[in-house]
């Protein structure tokens, strides 16, 4: 059975974790206990795993997320422009990626940052999947 240290201040310190891809809350609450200098546990956790939701369109396709380009403060978080779209893996094969290796980590891993630049070459359309009532 796993213990829990509890915050002085906050109890079981808890907070919603929300999907990375999406940025929507997730439907479960992690209980952090005591952080370090007994702070409060912050508000929008990222969690790398998709939610339900995100699962069901990487099934489908690739998501990509449009980003700042040379955004490179942080390369694992890269400012997002606001394009979101779900690509069938038959589109990604016919937009030429390079190198092979590249393109083949973006089909394994069923998601990719794509920098604006190459989002308006490729002509995907800016408006998201919620926005434009598919999802």
């Amino acid at each position: 059975m796993a213990s829990i240290r509890l915050s002085e201040k906050h109890g079981v310190n808890p907070t919603v974790p929300r999907c990375y891809f999406c940025g929507d809350d997730k439907n479960e609450v992690l209980l952090l206990g005591k952080l370090k200098g007994d702070a409060e546990a912050p508000r929008g956790v990222y969690d790398m795993e998709p939610c339900d939701t995100c699962k069901g369109y990487m099934e489908q396709g690739i998501i990509v997320i449009s980003v700042l380009d040379g955004d490179c403060e942080d390369p694992s978080n890269p400012y997002r422009t606001g394009g979101w779209a779900v690509l069938k893996e038959e589109a990604l094969e016919h937009m030429g990626i390079n190198p092979p290796e590249l393109k083949a980590q973006i089909l394994k891993a069923r998601w990719a940052f794509v920098p604006d630049e190459a989002w308006d070459l490729m002509e995907i359309p800016r408006v998201g999947i919620k926005e434009s009532g598919n999802a």
